[in-house]
């Protein structure tokens, strides 16, 4: 089985994307057709794909169309699914980019989080009709999606950088934002193009706004936006400015700059490390002893060593201890954790220790949506999921989502068996467990009485145990094999 796939792309009129099976294939429009070849042949591209910076495009000759085939990356995940620390390293790959596609004589046309995907810890640069030929001596009149709102991205100035505006809504304020008022990089959701720099100001106080990270990129644009709006009436007969000619080298040396100023200040926005009570959870744990927690650990590599997946999907994967035992075993690992800082800690480590471990901050509870036009622009996360790995970890989870979500748990093994191609790994959490009383809250009706034999319950036709051990401090791990669809009884089936 296959992860679903969104619908072909429609918003750029160079071309469109859809997808088939393990490909995503690309349809080239006519007009774009020499521009593409053209970087396709470039040593510039060449570079970038074999760095693992941009993605490797195949040209299919079987269609009179210019068709592009890309491989398809396993697991996709949208920006309002990142940490900052991947907004940091999606925004810091653009940017290279571009930098390095000026000095071969090339330029990025659009900027956009949108553009990068994550395989591990690693950003990939997607898009390849973002790139286009630069004539330093004069704009190119055949770019893609010009800006229209903002006036910059008419002049024909060869300094400027066209995307400049669309990196700064869509990267640098969205960080800042979030820096200053704790506004989630998950609203990006709803932020398609991004933020203004006008709902910005509006938003913060003036303190934050002549702060040295917000007077460029929010306040003097807005100020000078309000200082045109008020001067127009008095220039609505005046000749428009001529187009000055500059330099080549100049105008290269002022985008290089520009680029150079971009990257201080999204390293100026970027939010400081975030700490939260699950951030610092694997050193602050007290229900279980150093002993305990090797005792568990042995285990989980006993079973990663037995069972050898391929791919592992960690709930719940707080800082990433098991996620990094996993990867170090040799799966590809998809890391999930509801917790920003905890997620964005977790990134960084397997980023710093190379280790392929893909970390979304979303909630099980509460996937991430569908979204875009009818929905189908961008899949939800579930279907992304959904038939994808080999073992799942659900490590101390399922009392959260009892409790915190009030979800059944033949709900939730109904969701594990969707998710699992073979084995599912649970730690069962007691009603005696110091932490299950915290979470229980006076609902002692409802859930005190739970055991492993309901969780044993809730399990038959969906998976049959294969390894059972208790801990001493009273939790128990478990070890389940997947039955297969066509092997369960026809009144356990559950319509999708």
């Amino acid at each position: 089985m296959t992860a679903a796939s969104p619908r072909a792309t429609f918003r750029d009129p160079a071309g469109s994307l859809r997808f088939e099976g393990d490909q995503a294939v690309r349809s080239i429009a006519p007009s774009a057709r020499a521009d593409v070849l053209d970087f396709i042949d470039s040593p510039l591209y060449q570079a970038m794909q074999q760095r693992g910076d941009l993605i490797a495009a195949a040209i299919d000759d079987s269609d009179p169309q210019l068709i592009l085939r890309h491989p398809r990356i396993p697991i996709p995940t949208y920006p309002w699914e990142w940490t900052s620390s991947q907004w940091l390293a999606a925004a810091d790959l653009t940017l290279n980019l571009c930098e390095e596609a000026i000095a071969a004589g090339w330029i990025l046309k659009d900027a956009t989080p949108l553009n990068i995907l994550f395989i591990g810890p690693r950003p990939i640069f997607v898009d390849i009709l973002s790139f286009e030929r630069r004539n330093p001596a004069r704009r190119n009149p055949a770019r893609r999606n010009p800006d229209r709102r903002d006036p910059a991205s008419r002049d024909p100035n060869p300094s400027i950088w066209l995307a400049y505006a669309q990196y700064v809504r869509t990267f640098l304020l969205p960080l800042l934002m979030d820096r200053l008022l704790h506004w989630p990089l998950s609203l990006s959701l709803f932020r398609r193009d991004g933020y203004e720099p006008a709902d910005c100001f509006a938003a913060l106080p003036w303190r934050h706004r002549l702060s040295r990270a917000a007077l460029w990129p929010i306040t003097l644009p807005t100020l000078l936006d309000r200082r045109k709006q008020a001067a127009a009436p008095l220039k609505k007969d005046a000749p428009p400015k001529k187009s000055r000619s500059h330099d080549p080298e100049l105008a290269t040396h002022i985008l290089r700059r520009t680029l150079k100023d971009l990257r201080r200040l999204t390293l100026r926005a970027t939010p400081h490390s975030a700490r939260s009570n699950w951030s610092d959870y694997p050193r602050t744990l007290t229900h279980y002893t150093p002993e305990q927690s090797q005792q568990k650990l042995d285990w989980v590599r006993r079973v990663l060593e037995t069972t050898q997946p391929a791919r592992v999907l960690d709930i719940g994967a707080n800082t990433g201890d098991f996620s990094a035992l996993a990867a170090s075993l040799g799966a590809e690992v998809v890391a999930l954790e509801r917790d920003q800082a905890a997620a964005d800690r977790l990134f960084r480590m397997a980023r710093q220790r190379n280790l392929s471990i893909l970390t979304i901050h979303a909630d099980l509870a509460r996937p991430t949506p569908a979204v875009g036009w009818r929905n189908a622009e961008s899949l939800a996360l579930l279907p992304r999921l959904e038939a994808q790995f080999d073992l799942v970890l659900m490590l101390a989870v399922i009392h959260h989502l009892l409790l915190m979500e009030q979800i059944p748990l033949p709900e939730i093994l109904a969701l594990c068996h969707r998710l699992t191609r073979r084995h599912l790994v649970i730690e069962w959490v007691p009603v005696a467990d110091p932490m299950f009383q915290s979470l229980l809250r006076g609902r002692d009706d409802l859930y005190g009485s739970l055991s492993e034999a309901d969780l044993t319950a809730a399990c038959a036709g969906r998976f049959h145990l294969i390894d059972r051990q208790p801990l001493a401090n009273g939790r128990i791990l478990l070890l389940f094999e997947r039955i297969e669809p066509e092997k369960i009884p026809s009144d356990k089936i559950e319509e999708c």
